[in-house]
This record gives structure tokens, sequence and C-alpha cells, in this order.
């Protein structure tokens, strides 16, 4: 597996570059890019001396940060590169045109979902990333990877469209547990509902009331099962215009305390 992890050097993305290295390690070795990109708008003169200076301190922190990385999770390939581009359209393309499998990202405040109001980077990962993105909440320290919610919609029989979710629950050996919202169910069920046979993983289904928002159902589903990665599926506009179309404000969003895959998917 090739993972691509954006870092401007905070605590919240050098924390999500160690959970990634641990999680790759976990799944057995794979390839770590960790990315830098160094975001002066002006081409002046003046502009171009300080991308030196601040190319140069990308250089020292990479070094100081690379052997902890490989410390954590000496089995797996680390690699760093620095470029002088917009993290917003660089990185994306760069996912896309070297297949990486996966985008790991760090969260901060009111995470990822929240963000999407303010027009970050992680949003427009999220909107706009050819490859799975997985956003880490500062909070969150790694632990080995054992459960994975995945929430789904009333085309939940559709098991062959989430192969890439399948494939790294087989990898992680974890039990994969399917989830569905629905409006016209007004208390969890305290067992399993529907069943998905999966060959080679142990997986499980529950519905549970949407409530008045879709994301804080399942944000309190995970919690509840304690569950290590929450996967939403990613219908392109779609998806966000359902995702919000409810009485709590995007604003007013809590904070997601669990890894949060979002998975892109063409609507249909």
């Amino acid at each position: 597996m090739k993972i691509l992890c954006p870092i401007d050097f905070s605590s919240t993305s050098v924390k999500a570059c160690g959970w990634a290295a641990r999680f790759l390690e976990q799944l057995g070795g794979g390839t770590l890019q960790l990315l830098h990109c160094v975001n002066v708008v002006s081409r002046s003169t003046m502009f171009i001396k300080m991308d030196d200076m601040f190319k140069e301190q990308a250089e020292a922190d990479f070094k100081e940060l690379l052997p902890k990385i490989r410390k954590l999770a000496p089995s797996i390939e680390v690699a760093a590169k620095i470029v002088i581009r917009d993290p917003k359209t660089f990185i994306p393309d760069y996912a896309g045109h070297y297949n990486f499998d996966l985008i790991v990202n760090g969260t901060k405040g009111l995470t990822a979902l929240k963000d999407m109001t303010v027009g970050s980077v992680t949003a427009y990962l999220m909107d706009r990333s050819p490859v799975p993105l997985l956003t880490i909440p500062e909070e969150v320290e790694f632990r080995p990877v054992q459960k994975i919610v995945l929430g789904v919609d009333s085309k939940v029989a559709e098991v062959a469209a989430f192969q890439d979710v399948i494939g790294l629950a087989r990898k992680a050996k974890a039990e994969l547990i399917f989830v569905n919202t629905s409006e016209e169910v007004s208390t969890p069920a305290e067992t399993e509902t529907f069943i998905l046979e999966i060959e080679g993983i142990k997986s499980k289904g529950f519905v549970i009331p949407q409530g008045s928002s879709i994301p804080q159902a399942l944000a309190k589903f995970s919690i509840d099962q304690e569950a290590d990665i929450l996967v939403m599926i990613h219908r392109k506009r779609q998806w966000f215009q359902r995702l919000f179309n409810t009485s709590v404000t995007k604003e007013g969003l809590f904070e997601i305390k669990t890894p949060t895959l979002i998975l892109p998917m063409d609507s249909e």
C-alpha cells in the first residue's frame, strides 16, 4: 500500500504521519510519502527568496522528523518531498498521478466536517481527491485497527461497491460493521439487523435512527462500537447536500473523535 501524508509540521499533521506509519506497519508494510507544500502566491524576487527560506526550514524539519517516523514503523519505506505549489491543487493531482491508495491528513478544531464550511485544504481534498482520504483528529492516539464502521445508504446490498474498504479490513484483520441511518427508526437495534456475507471478514449490519444529523448519528454509533475507523461514502455533490440537509447548522457540528475515511464514489 502507498500512503500520501501532507504535512505542514504542525503537531496535528506530525501526529497524522505517525498514525499513518503505524497503520502501514499493521497492514504488513508499504510506502509512506510525506509531502510538504510551500505555498507562496507572489512570484516577486522577494518572495522567491522566501521560497528558498521556507524550503530550507522544511528540509531541516524533515531531517529531524524522518528518523522518528522510521523508528515508529521500521518495516515501512518512508520518503519526503518538498514542492513550491498550492497544496489544494497539487495534492489531489499528485495522489492520482502516482497511484496512491490513500491520503492521510490531520484535522483540528471542529474537524474536517466543520472545515468544509471554511474552505480548508482538508475540505478541498474531501471534495476532489481521486483516492480515499483518511482524516485523523488531533486528540486520537494510534491503536491497531480492529473495528471499521461503514456508513451506508439504502443500497447496502451492493457489497462490490465497497471493495476498497473490504480490502483494507482484510489486510488489517479487522471486523467490518455496516450501519444504515434511517428516518423510520426511532430507537437503535441492540443486535445486528441484517447480515452481509463477505469472505474472510467478520461483518455485521445495523440500522440506527438518523436523528437530526447523519454525521452525528454515525459518529455516536462509532464511539458506542469502539470503532477505530469510521467510513463515509462520498457520492459527489449529492452526498454533501444529503449530509447537511438537516436542522443542525454546519457551524454547530460537534467534534468527530474517530479517524474518518472519506471514500469517493460516483453517484448513479
